[in-house]
């Protein structure tokens, strides 16, 4: 049995809350290893001075979270994450059993933190608010006037000059996404994209009678004259790119790249989607494409990448002459973001809370980030500190669904780049590793561990032939 002993005074809000989000936080730092046992329950309460159900709670609650899981008569164990089953085209489509205890790097989801114990604190103080009944009504515009005043100020920070009457809020970027396409493109329009891009664009285009075409990319990302052979071939309506920490590649345009691509754009007469669900999880980046063109751009951000996810609070700032448009689809679609939680992103970004989650987070993921590349630097890996995944090239002669399967058998997910991978093109021999979510800093170490020692095994070692 583990003897731990967490320390709750200087914790605020309920008790049983603090000590679940010690549980998680003493499991992402090491400090819980995963399959030790945790103290009784009785154990625990006296120690810490709290009642048996305060206890009893606390663990429930991490259970949960599949942090921790029991059986009658051994005790409470740590399972360190509950891994997400991946569908083929990469979305989580059921959380598994808390028993699974697989090591899960194919969500490119943050960190758990210490987002709990400040949402705690903002849900008090919102609890003594006297006007909460303007959080449970409508919201014609997509929002309260001040949580898109709120908006306007965040999406200021990336260097745009953005005003409230431009922004629609959605449930988060990826909404924001297909509120954008549906804006800016009809049934049968033509839609760029890099030739490698997020998965959730392929299944959106694919929802929305789109044609999605990839375009060559290099390692900055989409290149420009590409970009522009492409629209001189096909009657292009917009194109879709992540210019900073692209997902899967982690690519990161430079400045001369992205002003090629406005460049290209407005000679061309297409609209930009500017997925910028990553740039707050670096210190700075060049100024965004939308910046340089913001006349044809749709700027998309959300807080889930760099605070927390369950927020579900993302914004568009749109093009003048679309955002009535984009409100119109935005209210067609579910009318509005959830007012109480556009409230906590609202005093998130005001009173400082939100600069402590990224923080938090940025530090989080160079770690993790560290420790993955050290583990796999001999081989031909790209990454970059600030994101939450790598992209590993497979060497000779393995071939990414054998890898798959090999890394599967051995208890890590991953994800192969056909999952990526537009249209029907030669998807390359290559994986995505995510570092984030449920996993914990031990969890990282032992998987990398793996994959490494399965790349240098090579294929056949774990295949029996008959």
């Amino acid at each position: 049995m583990t003897i731990w002993i967490p320390d709750i005074a200087n914790r605020s809000g309920p008790k049983y809350l603090a000590i679940a989000d010690m549980i998680g936080e003493a499991i992402s730092d090491g400090n819980l290893a995963v399959g030790s046992k945790l103290p009784p329950q009785r154990n625990l309460a006296y120690d810490l001075g709290v009642t048996l159900g305060t206890i009893t709670r606390s663990y429930q609650e991490a259970t949960r979270r599949g942090l921790i899981g029991g059986e009658v008569g051994r005790g409470t164990y740590v399972l360190g994450n509950r891994s997400s089953h991946v569908s083929p085209g990469g979305f989580a489509s059921a959380l598994s059993s808390p028993s699974d205890n697989r090591l899960d790097f194919s969500l490119a989801t943050p960190a758990l933190g210490i987002g709990g114990e400040h949402l705690s604190r903002t849900l008090t103080e919102i609890s003594t608010d006297r006007n909460l009944g303007e959080l449970l009504d409508y919201q014609p515009d997509t929002a309260l006037p001040r949580h898109l005043e709120a908006a306007a100020i965040w999406i200021a920070r990336s260097g745009l000059n953005a005003s409230a009457d431009r922004i629609a809020m959605t449930n988060g970027a990826q909404q924001g996404i297909m509120l954008s396409l549906m804006t800016s493109a009809r049934t049968g329009d033509v839609v760029l994209s890099e030739s490698l891009t997020y998965p959730g664009v392929i299944h959106l285009a694919t929802q929305l009678g789109l044609q999605l075409h990839g375009v060559a990319m290099d390692e900055q990302g989409m290149l420009p004259d590409a970009l522009d052979e492409a629209c001189r071939h096909m009657a292009v309506r917009c194109v879709y790119l992540m210019p900073t920490l692209q997902n899967p590649t982690t690519a990161t345009m430079s400045t001369e790249r992205r002003q090629a691509i406005a460049e290209v754009a407005r000679r061309h007469d297409l609209y930009i989607l500017e997925d910028d669900i990553w740039g707050q999880m670096v210190d700075s980046h060049p100024e965004p494409i939308s910046a340089m063109a913001p006349e044809r751009s749709f700027y998309i951000c959300s807080l889930s990448k760099c605070m927390a996810g369950g927020l579900r609070v993302g914004f568009v700032l749109a093009p003048e002459n679309r955002i009535q448009a984009l409100r119109a689809n935005v209210r067609m679609s579910n009318w509005m973001t959830a007012p109480l939680m556009a409230e906590i992103a609202r005093r998130w970004i005001y009173d400082g809370t939100g600069d402590t989650l990224i923080s938090w987070q940025r530090a989080e993921t160079r770690k993790r980030t560290h420790i993955a590349f050290e583990a796999l630097r001999e081989f031909q890996v790209r990454y970059a500190p600030d994101a939450l995944h790598l992209w590993l090239d497979l060497p000779q002669p393995w071939r990414a669904n054998d890898f798959q399967k090999e890394c599967e058998r051995r208890g890590v997910r991953l994800l192969t780049a056909e999952t990526f991978t537009v249209g029907r093109e030669t998807a390359p021999h290559a994986v995505r590793i995510c570092t984030g979510g449920r996993n914990s800093i031990a969890d990282i170490r032992h998987g990398m561990d793996i994959i490494a020692d399965v790349l240098k095994s090579g294929p056949g070692a774990g295949f029996p032939v008959i």
